[in-house]
Parts: C-alpha cells; sequence; structure tokens
C-alpha cells in the first residue's frame, strides 16, 4: 500500500509539472554537477555494472555523466516518461579520468522529455573487465533548439542543421553581390549575376552548398567493414554497401541522433551519434561525429572528431576527409597543379569538363592541398575546400547544367568534392582532422587559403 501511495505522488507530481517542464531550467552554457545525484547503488549482473541512483526526480532533455573509466564503454541509461512507461537508450564512453559526457536524450528536437532516471548499466567493449566507477548524475531541462543553428562574421552566414547531425548545410558569402538567376530555363549564380547575364536576381541570399537530401552538404564519412561477418551489408544504387557511418543520417532521410550542441556568437560545436548510409533507421552506428565550425580570418574553419566504438575488422578504404558538395552553378573545377606549393602563379588547372564521379572517378594532385567550383567566367565567383596535410582529391558534378530550381541548394544537381586519404577505419582511435572554407574568385580562394597556411606554419 505505502509502494502504491508514492506511486500516486510521484504520477500527479510528474503530470502537473511537465508543461513547466518547457521552460528551460537554466541557461544553455551552464552545465556542471553542482546539483548531481552522487549516491548509486552498484551491481554487478553478468559482467555489467548497474548503477540505480537515489530518487531524482525531474523532467529532463539533457543529463552528464562524470566518470572514470580505463576502458571504452558502452551504456545504457533507463528513464522513465513520468507517465508510467520506460526508454532505455545507448550511449558509449571513452576511457578517461574525471571524465565528462553529456547528452541529449532521444527525440530532444520533437520536444520529448524524461522523467527520473531508474539505471545506468554499463560494459567495456575493448577488454573482458574495467575499473570503472560513476561519480555524478546531472539532469538539466534544455531550452529545445531550432533545426536550423546561424551564427556570422563579416564574411559569411554560416548555418548547420540538427536534424542532419549537425552537418554544415548553409554558406552565404556576405561580400561579393552573389545572385542568383534564371536564364533560358537554367539557373546561373555568380557575383553581381543580374549585370553578367542581364536578366533579374531571382535570390540574393545564395546557399552555396546543396542540401538536396541527408547524404549532400558538407559532412563527416567514413567507410569501413565490407567483410566482417558481424556485419550485414546494405544496399545503395544496387550494390552491397559497407559499414558507413554519416553525419547527416541514411538514404532514408532518417536523421542522425543529436548528442550535444553548444553555441557561441563566434562557434558551434555539435556531436552526433550518425545514421549507416544503406541501412534503415534500426541500424544507428555505434559511433560519435563531432564538429566544432568557427570563424579564421575570411574562412570558415571546421575542427573535426570520429571515434567508432563498432569492434569491427576492417579493411584499406578510401575515405572522404570530408565530403563537400556545393551549387552545380559553380561546375568549373580548379586545383593548383604546380610542384612549388604558394610560390608560382601559373600552376592553376582548370576543368570544365567533369562528369558523375559514381560513372567516372576522377582524382587529382593538389600540392596545395586545396581545390574548388566556380562559375563560367575567367573571373567568377565560387567556393573552394583546403584540407592541411591531404593532396589527394575526388572531384565530379551531377546533372551539368541542368539547375532548374531557383535555390540551387536544393536541386538535385550538384558538384562534388571528397579530399581523400586511404586507411583502416580504426575502432576506439579517434580520426581528427581540419578544414576551410572560402568564397571569392580564383585567385581570392587560393590567397585565403595560403593565408590559413601561413598562420598554421608560424
Amino acid at each position: 500500500m505505502k509502494r502504491l501511495f508514492s506511486g500516486i505522488i510521484a504520477f500527479f507530481i510528474a503530470f502537473f509539472s511537465y508543461p513547466i517542464s518547457f521552460f528551460p531550467s537554466q541557461n544553455d552554457s551552464e552545465f556542471s554537477f553542482a546539483d548531481a545525484c552522487t549516491n548509486f547503488e552498484t551491481d554487478s549482473i553478468q559482467g555489467q555494472l548497474v548503477f540505480t541512483p537515489a530518487e531524482h526526480g525531474k523532467w529532463f532533455n539533457y543529463y552528464g555523466l562524470l566518470y572514470s573509466s580505463d576502458a571504452h564503454v558502452k551504456g545504457v541509461i533507463e528513464y522513465s516518461n513520468g507517465f508510467g512507461q520506460t526508454h532505455c537508450e545507448e550511449f558509449f564512453l571513452e576511457p578517461g579520468e574525471n571524465a565528462c559526457f553529456y547528452s541529449f536524450i532521444d527525440g530532444c528536437l520533437r520536444r520529448t522529455k524524461a522523467w527520473c532516471v531508474q539505471t545506468i548499466r554499463v560494459t567495456p567493449l575493448d577488454r573482458e573487465t574495467m575499473d570503472f566507477s560513476l561519480q555524478a548524475l546531472s539532469l538539466f531541462n534544455r531550452a529545445v533548439p531550432d533545426r536550423e543553428i546561424f551564427i556570422s562574421n563579416a564574411y559569411f552566414k554560416m548555418g548547420v542543421d540538427l536534424q542532419w547531425g549537425g552537418a554544415l548545410s548553409y554558406l552565404e558569402d556576405l561580400n561579393s553581390n552573389v545572385q542568383a538567376v534564371k536564364k533560358d530555363g537554367r539557373i546561373f549564380v555568380d557575383s553581381d549575376a543580374s549585370t553578367r547575364y542581364g536578366v533579374k536576381a531571382v535570390s540574393r541570399h545564395v546557399n552555396l552548398l546543396n542540401r538536396h537530401d541527408a547524404g549532400r552538404l558538407v559532412q563527416q564519412s567514413y567507410y569501413g567493414t565490407n567483410a566482417d561477418a558481424r556485419y550485414t551489408k546494405g544496399t545503395f544504387m544496387g550494390n552491397a554497401w559497407p559499414y558507413n557511418p554519416v553525419q547527416g543520417g541514411n538514404q532514408f532521410a532518417d536523421c542522425s541522433k543529436l548528442v550535444d550542441l553548444r553555441v557561441t556568437n563566434e562557434s558551434i560545436y555539435i556531436k552526433c551519434r550518425p545514421m549507416d548510409w544503406a541501412k534503415d533507421a534500426e541500424a544507428i552506428t555505434p559511433s560519435y561525429m563531432e564538429a566544432e565550425y568557427s570563424f579564421v580570418a575570411d574562412c570558415v574553419h571546421t575542427s573535426c572528431r570520429f571515434v567508432d566504438f563498432s569492434g569491427y575488422e576492417a579493411g584499406i578504404c578510401e575515405q572522404e576527409l570530408p565530403a563537400f558538395y556545393c551549387i552545380e552553378p559553380f561546375n568549373r573545377f580548379v586545383y593548383y597543379g604546380g610542384d612549388a606549393p604558394w610560390q608560382e602563379e601559373d600552376g592553376l588547372v582548370m576543368r570544365a569538363d567533369l562528369e558523375f564521379w559514381a560513372d567516372n572517378a576522377q582524382y587529382f594532385r593538389s600540392a596545395e592541398q586545396w581545390c574548388a567550383f566556380v562559375g563560367e567566367f575567367e573571373d567568377s565567383f565560387g567556393v573552394g575546400i583546403y584540407v592541411p596535410g591531404k593532396d589527394l582529391i575526388k572531384a565530379g558534378v551531377y546533372k551539368r547544367e541542368q539547375t532548374r530550381n531557383t535555390d540551387p541548394s536544393m536541386d538535385d544537381a550538384t558538384s562534388y568534392i571528397a579530399v581523400l586519404d586511404r586507411y583502416v577505419l580504426p575502432c576506439y582511435e579517434p580520426i581528427c582532422y581540419d578544414f576551410y572554407i572560402a568564397g571569392g574568385n580564383v585567385h581570392q580562394i587560393r590567397d585565403s587559403f595560403r593565408a590559413v597556411s601561413v598562420l598554421k606554419n608560424s
């Protein structure tokens, strides 16, 4: 009877406090373990450690763990929805001493709320036993973010799409009077395009990136096992497809899980749990992607980090670092093909004949480690990417000269770049790299990347 009465009281507290839960309880920059639960009942069950916190009844959509571990860990957090149902979701932890892990709950962008953590279970992944302690659990009621998050500086307005793993989905140049025009049924984009083409602009706020689907954007994508017997391949474009964590989601437009988000006026930090590109929504990968977006001079700067917890054995694969999709009206490919990086001025190579990369993969070496797509004139505007330390590039154009949508970022036609490396996708080891994006004509883009190169080497 006492347990029943306590349950009824808890239900009414949860029911009447639910509407209040949509008013955030703290600023989105203030997350600590000051008011954390630190009292846990601990059990060991079949190789798992099970932590049952003291009653921590409050609505939350974001939680933090303070822990120490000598192993990579798979965890499961179990919580109530406040109305008699429980939900379990996975998380993964890297080794560390007094390490912190923060995560939104499943469905947070749909305004899902949770009530009262019931258990936290952890299992070692890369060893049979582990030395693990859970020191604190904090629950937070964060503001539900908009789907798209934007920041700006004097050069660019930049945006990420949280439904698509926080991948870079929007980039607008703020200085070059970039316009989209429609002529003879086709869309062209250039600086002062209305004057160049003699027609009225259909847009003066042009997104330079293609966002037609979750596989486009500018995003992390990695290729793993193609032979591990524990892995069942998916199918894409009629082909068996390997393990392929993709930041934006999968081919069916299922969204990667938002794990963490921090935003300031100058930067966006995002963490997601990516989908497996060729498989359905149930096949979310056991991995995390992190990206921090900021501005460096007149470039967009992105720092990427990826950790895979799958344990799959993989062979050497061609990795995209990153996958870069821009709008197709920029369809002339340019790169530095000389052998005196940042010195000579006559090493630029222009290609206006690139085909769809899936039909005819075309590879290039750029000793300056950058390339770009620009419009059709000698001084046309365009957009380029620079990945320090990586000089192998694959590029192509899909549906050349077929952009019809007045918002070219939503058109099926696109231009594509992948800065490449070849290696075995490691498990439990972070992959980290940086890339930079710049806009302008070819010489302006090159000068922007040259300045970054000098800054990095100074």
